[in-house]
């Protein structure tokens, strides 16, 4: 029940936030579009509507004008033709008269403003020359200098549409004495195909600046709906991250935190048990044949004492003391039994201490392996001291004593 309150309660306090002032700009945005874009549909369909009934109406008169006029359209077609072109021709020529007479006033403006300028010069003699003086001075040259070249092209532009215009008169004026007559009786036929004409490129020209106005429209619709969108999903985001809230405990956290008792108190072993290890082989440490035996486990067969059955004993195998058994130089040997290896070799070695000993048996091989050979006859003769002291102490009891001839043969 907790839960669903509290889940309520944000869902509340989301619905009482306010509203983002963006999202009422960008629907008043979204409304203008929309209706932009209706009112241009209409009109754009009213504007294409009307250009059908012209040109329906300008092919059905023009039919029955032509059916008046009979073979005359088709005699006096060149001439009608070279004075359409005589119209085109006239339209460039005073476009370029036009440029041409633009760029000769540029030009004259700015050699003016240059000849102003060195007047002015020249009439102050305290003026210094100045860089914004210099500055002022090199744009207006730049501008004459553009002035000069536009000016020549539209002066060559003016040429070439000037000798078109006076070819495509001369050609008419022919045409028109030749075909005079023809022209006459056809004119009012290509009067009204003319006026259908320029009523029809009106026309399309409507309709032309509408679609351009719905496409923008369109364009202004689709960026306020991505505006729209893109804030949705900000509001969306956020909502989610406040009603998530702070992340709870899962399912079986019971059980992890048990198990991470148990691993708190594995890993206290785990260091009780390394520090043990540690003292231990420092105690082995200490003393220097147990560090040459495990620097070189070769030599530990040889360094081992033989066994009783190769040792003479007073004793048979059958009426030997207990206490021989017990201290017997195989159990001693047994302890660095080269079958198991030392503790650097063993697998399970994970302490550093075991590490940094068989880096520094593996580098210290070759100084001390001459150390170790000559070494070797004086720990046998140490051990086979220790047997014989051995075999004293455990032939002096009840039943009998070795005689000192029998331990020097021993020693022997």
């Amino acid at each position: 029940m907790d839960g669903l309150s509290k889940k309520n309660d944000k869902l509340e306090v989301a619905e009482e936030e306010e509203v983002d002032p963006r999202i009422q700009g960008e629907l008043e945005k979204l409304n203008q579009s929309t209706d932009a874009i209706n009112r241009q549909e209409t009109e754009l369909e009213e504007a294409r509507q009307k250009f059908r009934t012209v040109l329906v109406e300008a092919t059905v008169k023009l039919d029955e004008a032509g059916k008046k006029v009979g073979k005359a359209v088709d005699d006096s077609k060149p001439y009608w033709e070279a004075r359409r072109v005589t119209r085109l021709a006239q339209l460039e020529a005073q476009k370029a008269t036009q440029d041409f007479q633009r760029a000769t006033e540029v030009l004259r403006a700015a050699k003016e403003t240059i000849a102003l300028a060195e007047q002015r010069l020249l009439e102050d003699e305290e003026r210094q020359f100045d860089s914004a003086w210099q500055e002022m001075l090199n744009h207006a040259t730049q501008r004459v200098m553009e002035a000069e070249q536009t000016k020549t092209r539209s002066e060559l532009l003016h040429k070439d549409t000037a000798m078109k215009y006076n070819a495509a008169m001369s050609r008419m004026k022919q045409l028109e004495k030749k075909l005079k007559r023809a022209i006459n009786k056809s004119k009012p036929y290509f009067e009204l195909k003319g006026k259908y004409y320029l009523q029809l490129e009106q026309l399309k020209k409507n309709v032309d600046e509408l679609q351009a106005k719905l496409s923008a429209a369109k364009g202004q619709y689709k960026a306020a709906l991505k505006n729209l969108e893109m804030i949705s999903d900000e509001i969306h985001e956020r909502r989610r991250s406040n009603m998530m809230g702070p992340r709870g405990r899962g399912v079986g956290a019971e059980g992890n935190e048990n198990s991470l008792e148990d691993l708190s108190s594995l890993k206290t072993e785990s260091d009780e048990l390394s520090m043990t290890s540690e003292i231990f082989e420092d105690d082995n440490c200490g003393s220097p044949v147990s560090e040459d035996l495990e620097s070189q486990p070769e030599f530990r067969l040889s360094s081992c004492p033989p066994s009783p059955l190769d040792l003479p004993t007073p004793f048979p195998p059958g009426n030997r003391p207990p206490s021989l058994e017990l201290l017997s130089p195989v159990s001693e040997c047994a302890m660095d039994s080269p079958i198991l290896g030392p503790r650097s070799e063993c697998s399970g070695a994970s302490s550093p201490e075991c590490e940094a000993e068989k880096g520094d048996g593996a580098e210290g091989v070759e100084h001390e392996k001459d150390k170790l050979i000559t070494q070797q006859s004086v720990d046998e003769v140490t051990l086979e001291i220790r047997v014989t002291q051995i075999s004293v102490k455990c032939t002096e009891p009840k039943e009998k004593r070795i005689s000192e001839t029998e331990i020097s043969e021993l020693a022997q």
